[in-house]
């Protein structure tokens, strides 16, 4: 693929990812009211993440995606697999939104509508905007994301005029200690949201100034978990240490808005939020999977489209309940498996990239240098 985007549809798109549902959540509510600084604290190491491990991964192979990385530094088998390892983890991640987006609509919006109805909706137009490319996906997030933001600084606004915010429900300020705060960060709110940066190494190449990359994905990075430290301030300002009783308190917050005896009920507001925070993150994991399996398997991205789409839509009907959706993600994705991908792979890849660039600069100081002709 040889399409090219540019810097402000990069920095869109990695804000949208970024923030997802994620914001709609109360993230790390072990913490209870202290959650706010485990966010900032998962923010900032996924931040050093970015910039010491995943942006360098990049920056030593600039005209290559993640695939091509791992076959061109582990060799063809071992690069194979571990290339194959990411795409299941891609499709998966991708599997994970799709169901919670249909679970959350069932549960909130639509009660008597198909599962499979609402998830395949998703999926078809997921499909229809990967099949028309990369410039247009990454277009239509720049189109979509100052709307996204209108609307959350909308509700914003409505929460202050009505009353609901009340910052003395942040205090005490670590109540009981570091510990918990440091356990609600790690590694649940690295690995969601602020760990999932690493997908983007299947799109950095496609940058036209590819010399902004750095720039523009951490300026991006930067806002987007700012803005989610933010919104989680809200929500414990607004519901307090009962925030995580919630599944979607920011929903539930909103609900609350009455100003002026007439504006309440933001719920189709909040739904708006939830759909195109879901897209983008669960078409991002899409494309990434449809362009590695096509640089893997050495076959056109579009004929992957369909088989890809596929198996998100099966893997996503395996799960039996949203109750046992939430238990694997918690108990197994979180803590054991998204690392794998997130961390772990990618520093030991920095490491191998780093080791081979310095025996090569070895080698060539070694080599004698042949002295050039004389013209005498």
């Amino acid at each position: 693929m040889q399409e090219k985007v540019s810097a402000g549809q990069l920095a869109s798109i990695i804000i949208l990812f970024q923030i997802g549902s994620s914001s709609l959540f109360l993230l790390a509510s072990d913490a209870k009211h202290d959650a706010w600084i485990s966010v900032l604290i998962a923010m900032l190491m996924g931040l050093a993440m970015l910039v010491f491990v995943t942006m360098p991964i990049q920056a030593k192979a600039p005209q290559a995606s993640l695939i091509e990385i791992l076959n061109r530094y582990f060799g063809k088998y071992l690069g194979f697999i571990l290339g194959l390892s990411f795409i299941g983890y891609f499709i998966y991640k991708s599997v994970r939104n799709v169901r919670e987006f249909g679970d959350l609509v069932i549960l909130y919006m639509l009660p008597r509508s198909s599962l499979d109805t609402i998830m395949l909706v998703l999926m078809c137009v997921g499909a229809y905007a990967i099949f028309h490319g990369l410039e247009v996906f990454f277009r239509v997030g720049q189109l979509v994301l100052p709307w996204l933001l209108l609307i959350y600084i909308v509700l914003f606004a409505f929460l202050f005029a009505s009353g609901l915010v009340d910052f003395r429900r942040l205090l005490p300020v670590l109540e009981e200690g570091w510990k918990p705060v440091w356990d609600a960060a790690i590694p649940e709110v690295i690995s969601f949201p602020f760990g999932e940066m690493v997908v983007f190494l299947m799109f950095w190449k496609h940058l036209g100034p590819f010399n902004k990359f750095k720039k523009f994905s951490m300026i991006s990075y930067i806002c987007s978990g700012l803005f989610i430290v933010v919104t989680n301030i809200l929500i414990i300002t607004v519901l307090g240490d009962i925030s995580g009783a919630y599944v979607i308190p920011f929903m539930f917050s909103t609900s609350l808005i009455q100003v002026g005896g007439f504006l309440e009920r933001m719920d189709p507001f909040v739904s708006l939020l939830l759909f195109g925070g879901v897209f983008f993150k669960q078409a991002t994991y899409y494309f990434a999977a449809v362009l590695g399996t096509s640089e893997l398997f050495k076959v056109k991205y579009r004929t992957m489209v369909i088989p890809v789409g596929a198996a998100i839509f099966f893997g996503a009907r395996l799960f039996r309940s949203y109750i046992e959706q939430i238990r694997v993600g918690f108990d197994y994705n979180l803590k054991l498996h998204f690392p794998i991908f997130q961390i772990v792979l990618p520093v030991i890849l920095v490491l191998v990239m780093m080791i081979t660039h310095w025996v090569k600069r070895k080698r060539k100081q070694k080599d004698p240098v042949s002295s050039p002709p004389s013209n005498e």
